[in-house]
């Protein structure tokens, strides 16, 4: 499941660029795996790899019987309509995966308000959002981006989680109970309004991108991530090794993953229709003149 994110939108080119010539120097590509783990019965994960938008999710949904699974579902499912739609509108400042995310956090708090078998329910989010050559994260919960540039393994969002938050915050430390790693203070649906985390990032030829849940950093270190995506192999084989990491060393939650690569893409100078159609036009105006000039047969033929 390979996608390639699409090219910024030219129907309105800065002032200065030529019509029909994409700007974007990098193209991405990506791949996308998601695995049940050793010890649960369901999957409350949900991702999305968009190749029309270029967008990349992740949700690890939570809650009781099967609530979990439909919070993560609405979530990525509320994001994507958002972004196809434009609608809501982002505010001053706001990026449109932020707005998109705040949408599903609507969403899914209003379902879990009306449906008893809801109550409760949330899940985490992370995405990537392609625009030219950068890349937009926005994050809530404790899912996770990864990115690989030059051999180095970096995370590039924090978890939203109570260890980070008595770090922050001292004196709130032992007033929400015991600080523990998977423990999270911010998910999508859990309130009626949340903060998303957003930054941007500029793509470079041969970065790897990791968006994951915690049922893959909970069981794989993040050195042995980094052995894994410098081993040179395809991000299909690769999406399979973390996986299979993860199982190895308990496979106590479900796994999601989804790897996207940066290439370098040549602009396309290919003319647009309307400069085809032109230069069709200007072809049978001269053809039509020479048949006047030179009636029956032509010189040089």
């Amino acid at each position: 499941m390979t996608s390639r994110a699409p090219q910024s939108n030219l129907a309105n080119p800065p002032v200065g660029t030529q019509p029909g010539v994409s700007e974007a120097r990098f193209a991405t590509f990506a791949i996308g795996r998601t695995d049940v783990g050793r010890q649960r019965t369901t999957n409350e994960d949900a991702m999305l790899v968009d190749d029309q938008l270029g967008l990349y999710l992740v949700c690890d949904g939570m809650g009781g019987h099967a609530s979990g699974q439909i919070a993560s579902d609405l979530a990525v499912r509320t994001i994507a309509q958002s972004m196809k739609t434009g609608d809501p509108q982002p505010r001053e400042g706001e990026d449109p995966l932020q707005a998109a995310m705040l949408a599903a956090n609507q969403a899914v708090y209003q379902r879990s308000q009306v449906d008893p078998a809801c109550h409760g329910m949330g899940t985490t989010a992370v995405g990537l959002r392609v625009e030219a050559d950068l890349l937009h994260i926005c994050h809530c919960g404790d899912s996770r981006v990864y990115l690989l540039r030059g051999g180095k393994l970096s995370q590039l969002t924090r978890d939203h989680s109570l260890v980070n938050l008595y770090k922050d915050k001292p004196e709130l430390e032992g007033q929400m109970g015991p600080a523990s790693s998977n423990v999270i203070v911010r998910a999508i649906g859990l309130e009626e309004r949340v903060e998303i985390d957003h930054r941007v990032v500029a793509l470079e030829v041969a970065d790897i991108y990791l968006l994951c849940c915690d049922g893959l950093t909970d069981m794989v270190d993040d050195w042995m991530i980094r052995e894994i995506l410098t081993s040179g192999e395809t991000l299909e084989v690769m999406s399979e090794n973390l996986v299979r990491a993860a199982n190895m060393n308990g496979g106590s939650d479900n796994i999601t993953v989804v790897l996207v690569g940066v290439r370098s893409e040549e602009p396309s100078s290919k003319p647009i229709p309307e400069e085809e159609d032109a230069i069709s036009h200007e072809l049978d105006e001269l053809d039509q003149l020479e048949k006047k000039m030179y009636p029956g047969t032509r010189p040089g033929f």
